[in-house]
């Protein structure tokens, strides 16, 4: 029962009706932050602007676990081509095994359901202008026993830089495409949404703070998501974030709970050419979340 519960819960993490493992975790370092720094470049996550810059070579490797036996595990590799940077990922959503019942009720196995995602991007920044500009495409499957949905999907967006005051603003336009097979006698629509973000390097404090926004076009519904990245000695990173999210995961029974509902943090650590750490995030209505990133230089 609680697997289902989990379940739902991703299916209203932005208010979406179908495909809710698009705005699943797959990084930790995304939910550490709870879903902000959209402008900060995870190779892994879920989602982000696709404009986000990062032109070095890295392996990236996540896996994050969410209550009921429900894992995401992502794999991504980036690297400078075409004078910017192509980030290659493969992502993948599980969502455990459930038994089959016949029309009787009697079981017949078990059977798997997972959605999997592969995808392409690339961003550059323009040589005349402060502005980086990106894109990324994919393939999405969705495995429900014996049935399948495919889709193609694709995001874009834009970085304006302001080097003096240390910022940027972005907007991109994410998950835009449509649906080449379907197991739904109802139309299916892919969670087409605008994300408009800030990020912002304090001059007086060693923190990176992000501020994003998040609108739905399919459900007409928005959040906010604030975050940030304190830089701490011995080059260790302590991310936090928290979204307008635990307004509607707050449940009223235990202080705690309604203060730290949709709520993450996590520790990130530097060694040479390795960065990697692990976070958190809390779901006011069904526990914590927990995953481990690994990024390699090469």
């Amino acid at each position: 029962m609680k697997k289902y519960l989990i379940i739902l819960i991703l299916g209203q993490l932005y208010a979406e009706s179908g495909f809710p493992g698009f705005n699943a975790w797959t990084s930790s370092s995304r939910l550490a932050m709870a879903g902000a720094g959209l402008l900060i470049k995870i190779p892994v996550a879920a989602y982000g602007n696709p404009a986000a810059l990062l032109i070095n070579r890295i392996f990236s490797t996540s896996f994050v676990q969410y209550p009921a036996e429900i894992y995401g595990q992502a794999v991504a590799i980036v690297f400078p081509k075409f004078n910017g940077g192509v980030t290659c990922a493969l992502r993948r959503l599980s969502y455990g095994v459930f038994e089959r019942l016949d029309e009787n009720a009697v079981s017949t196995g078990n059977y798997i359901s997972s959605d999997t995602w592969v995808n392409a991007g690339y961003s550059k920044q323009l040589k005349n202008y402060p502005i980086s500009y990106g894109f990324t495409s994919g393939l999405f499957f969705s495995n429900l026993d014996s049935h399948h949905t495919t889709a193609l999907y694709f995001s874009c967006g834009m970085i304006w830089f302001w080097k003096k005051q240390r910022a940027a603003l972005g907007l991109s336009l994410d998950n835009m495409g449509f649906i080449l097979q379907s197991i739904s006698m109802d139309k299916d629509i892919l969670p087409i949404k605008i994300t408009i973000g800030i990020t912002k390097q304090l001059f007086h404090l060693p923190l990176t703070l992000a501020i994003d926004g998040v609108h739905s076009l399919h459900e007409h519904h928005s959040d906010i998501f604030i975050g940030g990245i304190f830089r701490l000695p011995y080059d260790i990173n302590l991310k936090w974030g928290t979204s307008t999210l635990k307004f509607g995961q707050n449940i009223r029974q235990e202080i705690w709970k309604s203060i730290l509902g949709a709520t993450g943090f996590g520790l990130y650590f530097n060694y040479g050419a390795i960065n990697t750490g692990v976070g958190t995030y809390f779901y006011g209505t069904s526990g914590w979340v927990t995953g481990l990133d690994l990024n390699v230089r090469f």
